[in-house]
């Protein structure tokens, strides 16, 4: 099947961008690595590419590409591939959450084409980004003609495939607060054969006092919602304790609580909850094993 007609337009730079998206509205598509995108295009699966108008292909900003740590933050340009991301030594010492998560996305050729800025802004709720920027407390910047605004990822998420991304806003970076001290994380998922969608996912970052009681802790979860969640009460009964095994089998079973999985072609809701609570387990423990040691090896 081929797209209907639709206005391309490939800018260079930026500006040039966002001027053409000034008076955008939802019939305006911004395109990244595309790898969500054409595919929709090709099929027509979805009502808003059914009426979709016209289409800004962003590729060609380069000013949008950069993995930079600056003081105590670490920014990621939107255009920067999955596969860049995967593959950065420095990101995957520091926070290998995100080496784990970009590594688990399809299969190569989708990682080396598709971007973290449209991973984000898919809005699709099995995607693995989006869980592991929310663990992280990640905040993404918004440009407009109008100017930039900062939000949470958390806040990004309304339901499937909807954000509050605005028409005339381009996603431009991704910023993830580095914090001192003892800190662990760790993205755990299963996912219907090899590259498929996940079934379900769990992001764990927390961070260990010198006694090993967990002093801060963030949970996200993917595939078990029309979003990615946080099961807050989950987070907040492991505050204060070591990782023992009365208090990880009660963050599990809180966190199994806080999900909505649904039944599809892939798995059951049933089965869905069943692997999550063990996903929760292992992600916690990864993550806090990598605090307790005070380093980010691959656990």
């Amino acid at each position: 099947m081929f797209p209907r007609s639709f206005d391309y337009s490939a800018p260079k730079t930026l500006t040039e961008a966002l001027e053409l998206l000034k008076n955008a509205d939802s019939k305006v598509k911004v395109l990244a690595g595309g790898q969500s995108l054409i595919p929709a295009l090709k099929t027509r699966s979805s009502p808003l590419i059914s009426s979709l108008k016209s289409v800004v292909d962003i590729n060609g900003v380069k000013e949008l590409n950069y993995i930079r740590k600056v003081n105590e933050t670490l920014k990621i340009g939107a255009l920067t591939t999955v596969s860049v991301l995967e593959n950065d030594l420095d990101v995957a010492s520091s926070f290998p959450i995100l080496h784990e998560a970009a590594s688990e996305i399809a299969d190569p050729l989708v990682r080396n084409l598709g971007t973290v800025g449209g991973n984000l802004c898919h809005g699709d709720p099995v995607n693995d980004l989006p869980a592991t920027m929310i663990a992280l407390n990640a905040s993404v910047v918004l440009a407009s003609m109008g100017g930039n605004r900062k939000a949470n990822v958390e806040d990004l998420y309304i339901s499937p495939y909807k954000t509050s991304i605005r028409p005339n806003e381009i996603l431009t970076e991704i910023q993830i607060p580095i914090r001192a001290g003892r800190r662990g994380n760790a993205y755990r998922k299963i996912k219907k054969g090899s590259g498929g969608f996940t079934i379900a996912g769990v992001a764990a970052d927390l961070s260990v006092e010198e006694d090993n009681s967990i002093s801060a802790c963030r949970l996200a979860l993917t595939g078990v919602g029309s979003k990615t969640l946080r099961p807050r009460e989950a987070e907040q009964t492991l505050v204060g304790k070591r990782l023992e095994s009365p208090f990880l089998k009660g963050a599990a079973k809180l966190a199994v609580e806080a999900s909505h999985p649904v039944s599809d072609l892939y798995a059951s809701a049933e089965y869905r909850r069943k692997i999550l609570g063990m996903l929760v387990k292992d992600s916690l423990e990864s993550a806090y094993k990598r605090a307790a040691m005070g380093n980010y090896e691959k656990s």
